[in-house]
């Protein structure tokens, strides 16, 4: 199978369907012999997702959908897309309709000599305290995680095989898991690329990413994470260099 489109929802029941149909759309468009899939992780929704996700996958022999009992936050939920995605390759994009799924061709194409392809919003339709929140971010974790990227909070392209080689330290409620995985492809010598993308409004429901609480558990994670991430992949050195 080729490609994974990865759609962690959370309370996205005014969404799911048109950005689950645009993904049909763009796995159409590849034509490709292996075909791919669509993937719904439905992180514990409370307003009709799961229900409207089932429906999704009942309908399309290519949509299949995993459910969290309870909601496991940005971390939890993007764990389970990368866990239980079987394409070569993994496209992780929202479910809110903010990115287009038809720039899964353009990913494709950077991705022919990356092992990592990484969505730079190129403009951004967001209440300024979300702008201001998401600077505070990457700011704290280019630094602790000595990331030369301008974002890392949009859409990607990842080959599945550098996800599977990788342990996830960060807790599910934390939005760092992101930073973790770009610091451990750098730290192993894989290649990321940059994708410029204009980011659209909403289609339906309510922003999450903007809350107090959770950036607060974040901020406290990425310094938590700075020191582990480091720890594991100097071990993970010095066992190469034993065996």
């Amino acid at each position: 199978m080729r490609v994974t489109i990865a759609l962690p929802a959370y309370d996205e029941v005014t969404t799911l369907e048109h950005v689950v149909d645009e993904a049909l759309a763009a796995l159409r468009e590849l034509a490709a012999s292996d075909g791919g899939e669509v993937l719904v992780v439905d992180d514990g929704s409370r307003d009709g997702t799961a229900a409207l996700a089932d429906a999704l996958a009942a309908r399309h022999a290519n949509v299949r959908v995993i459910h969290h009992r309870a909601n496991r936050g940005f971390t939890g939920a993007m764990a389970t897309c990368f866990r239980e995605a079987r394409g070569t390759w993994v496209f992780l994009a929202p479910a809110d309709g903010q990115t287009r799924i038809a720039e899964l061709h353009r990913f494709l194409a950077r991705g022919a000599d990356a092992d990592i392809v990484i969505g730079v919003r190129t403009s951004r339709p967001d209440a300024f305290h979300r702008i201001v929140l998401s600077r505070m971010f990457h700011t704290i974790a280019r630094a602790l995680f000595d990331l030369p990227l301008r974002q890392f909070s949009s859409a990607f392209l990842f080959r599945r095989a550098v996800l599977e080689a990788m342990p996830f330290r960060s807790r599910p409620r934390a939005a760092t898991l992101l930073p973790e995985i770009l610091y451990r492809a750098r730290a192993r010598g894989y290649r990321l690329v940059e994708l410029g993308l204009p980011q659209y409004p909403r289609r339906g429901g309510r922003a999450k990413g903007g809350q107090l609480s959770v950036a607060l558990i974040t901020l406290i994670e990425l310094f938590r994470l700075a020191l582990l991430v480091r720890v594991d992949e100097l071990r993970k050195v010095r066992r190469a260099r034993v065996a």
